[in-house]
């Protein structure tokens, strides 16, 4: 990037900063997303009454936040059920942000509730939540950007069998099918295996490591200014770009888009153990993930100098 592009990029994000501090946003919604979180914290695999409760969940909600919902459901060995939030359904462009809702059967317990992955469902809904106003004012009049939320299904679990290794059945299938067109979307970021203590989150992809970088920022913005709660660093600038996992992300991946990986560099102590509950989540590092995932969108909705210079 060339110093006069630094230049205006600088200016853009100084005038953001100014216009998100004006803004009349609920920035802790604490109590929305303590009471989403909870709702997914039950055993949720493809096939069990959990996994039917919060897909009527997600649609609700969706629902009532204002987003049109696409019922991606198919059949695929088993029934899958995508649950698909669009906003601005006529924009030229989208930012697409992922998780999966469903958990992972596991024969040694009935109590497994993947809290690490019901995290980033309860995320993706709060900042929908706290950004509505914005969204829907941004929105109204602007044909070139929309926001898809995707809740993928039928990742890993089936009721009483066991997988090596994720399925992926619902993010194959979208990519397939091009639930969205695929050269409609801007950018993917899927999460994962968010809310465990100590974690830190690096850059996954070198065509994604300006935007990455750019939460690196927003994070020390965001302590500087005294928003955060006291936590250790969550995101560094650091490249760990041969040293992914599979998930989601990779079907899109495939197809040539740029894929933003919101995934730890090393897996929760407590992955695919019992343990993985509500009593060994850490609370700051939910807060904080919020806070600087919610700057982010706002920024990149907000600002077509940001998408057009942090994208190679």
């Amino acid at each position: 990037m060339s110093p006069l592009k630094y230049w205006i990029l600088g200016g853009c994000l100084a005038l953001l900063l100014i216009q998100w501090r004006r803004m009349s946003l609920k920035y802790d919604h604490n109590e929305y997303l303590t009471k989403t979180l909870n709702k997914f914290l039950v055993p949720r695999w493809v096939g069990s009454v959990g996994h039917d409760d919060i897909n009527e969940f997600l649609k609700e909600e969706l629902t009532r936040l204002g987003f049109d919902i696409i019922n991606d459901d198919f059949f695929d060995v088993y029934s899958v059920n995508n649950v698909i939030g669009v906003l601005n359904t006529g924009a030229k462009r989208f930012l697409l942000l992922s998780c999966h809702y469903d958990s992972k059967y596991l024969e040694t317990t009935e109590f497994y509730v993947a809290a690490t992955d019901a995290v980033s469902c309860a995320l993706l809904l709060n900042i929908a939540e706290e950004l509505n106003d914005f969204l829907h004012q941004e929105f109204a009049n602007r044909p070139d950007l929309g926001l898809v939320l995707a809740f993928f299904d039928g990742h890993e679990s089936v009721d009483g069998v066991l997988y090596p290794s994720p399925m992926l059945l619902g993010s194959i299938n979208f990519v397939h099918v091009e639930v969205v067109a695929l050269n409609k979307i801007d950018l993917v970021i899927s999460f994962k295996s968010i809310g465990a203590p100590d974690q830190i989150y690096m850059s996954k992809y070198q065509r994604t490591y300006a935007l990455h970088d750019r939460l690196a920022d927003i994070e020390q913005e965001l302590r500087i200014s005294g928003d955060l709660s006291k936590c250790h660093q969550l995101f560094y600038k650091l490249k760990d770009h041969n040293n992914d996992i599979a998930d989601d992300h990779i079907s899109f991946l495939k197809k040539g888009l740029p894929v933003m990986h919101i995934v730890p560099y090393a897996y929760p102590e407590v992955w695919l153990q019992e343990a993985d509950n509500l009593d060994n989540l850490h609370w700051p590092t939910i807060r904080n993930m919020n806070l600087i995932i919610k700057r982010f969108v706002y920024e990149y909705i907000s600002n077509r100098t940001l998408r057009t210079y942090s994208i190679g």
